[in-house]
């Protein structure tokens, strides 16, 4: 029979990863990315009808694996459950994805004017910092973040520091520095690690946490934000 068609659709996916962190969305094309697979050009028009189709699956894909990745983070961290654990475990999946990162940050370079595309995959990923909070607050209702903490601010707190890490992830925001700029700027393990430490200190309860229930909110979170790309993915497809 050939080629499996989800092989082939893989394939295609990888090749236009690449391309994409290489090159960015304004200079790659359908033929690019059909000569790096290796394939007719209208093969890949088969399995995507454009190029921002292309791109919306390429994005689903990484969400699929950012989640796989960060499961099974929190399966070998002792500690799993703990909201410390679970920054930590987040941005150690991101370390692993530059395509991931990418798109956290919204990086310009590598999506450019897919950014402004109608309908494009950022227009509902990801949410509004909002959900931080009702997660900080799920996380203290079950015992797993101090009862005097206030969410409100450790939420906003989070999220004003998140993006600023993700900068100093990101391959693209690395300008070259000089000897006197490295030696005063910490590394992307040195933030994750300080972060996670306050998150420790600040949220842990000091008789310990529920780990157990911690980790079931945050496996029940990702089924649902998998869940609704999924469907909103399906939903799209059927209308085309």
């Amino acid at each position: 029979m050939g080629i499996d068609e989800k092989e082939r659709e893989q394939a295609i996916l990888d090749v236009t990863a690449e391309l994409l962190l290489r090159h960015g969305y304004n200079k790659v094309t359908m033929s690019d990315v059909a000569d790096a697979v290796g394939l007719n050009r209208r093969l890949v028009y088969l399995l995507f009808p454009s190029k921002d189709a292309l791109i919306k699956a390429l994005l689903l894909r990484e969400v699929n694996i950012y989640a796989e990745v960060w499961n099974r983070y929190l399966d070998s961290d002792p500690l799993g459950g703990t909201v410390a654990s679970v920054y930590r475990g987040l941005l150690t999946a991101l370390k692993q994805l530059p395509l991931m990162t990418a798109m956290y940050t919204r990086d310009e370079q590598t999506f450019g004017k897919y950014l402004s595309r109608p309908g494009n995959f950022f227009t509902s990923w990801p949410p509004d910092p909002g959900p931080t909070r009702e997660y900080l607050q799920t996380m203290q209702e079950i015992g797993v973040v101090r009862q005097d903490i206030n969410t409100r601010a450790i939420a906003f707190i989070l999220d004003a520091l998140t993006p600023s890490i993700l900068a100093a992830l990101s391959s693209h925001t690395k300008a070259p520095l000089d000897d006197s700029n490295r030696s005063s700027q910490p590394s992307f393990d040195e933030l994750v690690e300080t972060v996670t430490e306050l998150c420790e200190c600040l949220l842990t309860p000091k008789a310990g946490a529920n780990l157990e229930a911690g980790k079931a909110i945050m496996r029940r979170k990702i089924e649902e934000a998998q869940a609704q790309f999924t469907e909103t993915d399906d939903t799209e497809g059927k209308n085309q």
